[in-house]
């Protein structure tokens, strides 16, 4: 068994910076600056690939990007029409636009830097304020699509359905929703943070080339869960959809 001195170096792992923001106070609202500018890059990313396949449509010879966006527009139209029904294939723009906004945001860490809070693009999902936004505005118009279609009247009525009892719990339950969706992208992007930071806490001058080799591979398998967890948020904004329009309860 080593003994606590052979575990010293170990346990000498220095403070991993947790939150750590570029932050600016504009009329008494502090405002993380890396986060707003990542985000209006990967929103202008993906309007502009948006423009670029539109452009490239009327040439009449796709290219690979525009085979790409097919792709992953039918793909979410396929997912919507199984379980939504083809009248409902207005939220198709939104799961696509949701999908592509997350998977640029998680993807655009990787560009230079190795690690989210000395990196000059952080990845704009590994802060929590981001994924708070986007799960309140999901849930926002999904249950304004139920209002469409139900009625206000039988909107508020599906919180009483029976057992009346439950009443509170189905409001809970409604309340929760934006924050389990939203914790469940930060928490996966940020993990990947303080995986890198913990890998660069035992280099040293003998290991560097393991490390930047471990760090690289590293970043490879966090891009592979920002494309999963970009899917999986996609997925549950279709869902929330579903059981928001839904004659059933849930």
């Amino acid at each position: 068994m080593p003994s606590l001195g052979a575990l010293a170096p170990v346990l000498a792992i220095p403070n991993i910076p947790v939150g750590d923001h570029v932050v600016r106070k504009i009329g008494g609202i502090s405002l993380n600056l890396d986060t707003i500018w990542t985000t209006l890059i990967a929103g202008a990313i993906v309007l502009g690939l948006g423009l670029y396949v539109r452009s490239k449509g009327r040439s009449g010879v796709p290219s690979k990007i525009q085979l790409l966006w097919e792709f992953v527009v039918g793909s979410v139209q396929d997912q919507v029409e199984a379980s939504l029904g083809p009248q409902y294939r207005q939220v198709v723009p939104l799961a696509v636009t949701i999908f592509m906004l997350v998977l640029t945001a998680n993807w655009i860490e990787v560009l230079p830097g190795v690690y989210h809070n000395t990196d000059y693009l952080p990845a704009a999902s590994a802060d929590v304020n981001l994924t708070y936004a986007l799960g309140i505005l999901v849930i926002v118009l999904a249950n304004a699509a139920a209002i469409r279609r139900k009625g206000l009247r039988r909107y508020v009525a599906h919180y009483f359905r029976a057992p009346r009892v439950m009443f509170p719990m189905h409001i809970i339950e409604e309340v929760v929703k934006p924050f389990t969706l939203a914790l469940r992208l930060f928490g996966n992007l940020f993990a990947g943070g303080i995986m890198i930071a913990l890998i660069l806490a035992f280099t040293t001058p003998i290991s560097s080339p393991v490390t930047a080799v471990v760090t690289m591979g590293w970043k490879l398998f966090d891009m592979f869960i920002g494309a999963i967890q970009a899917f999986i948020f996609a997925l549950l904004t279709i869902l929330y959809y579903e059981f928001a329009v839904s004659e059933e309860a849930h």
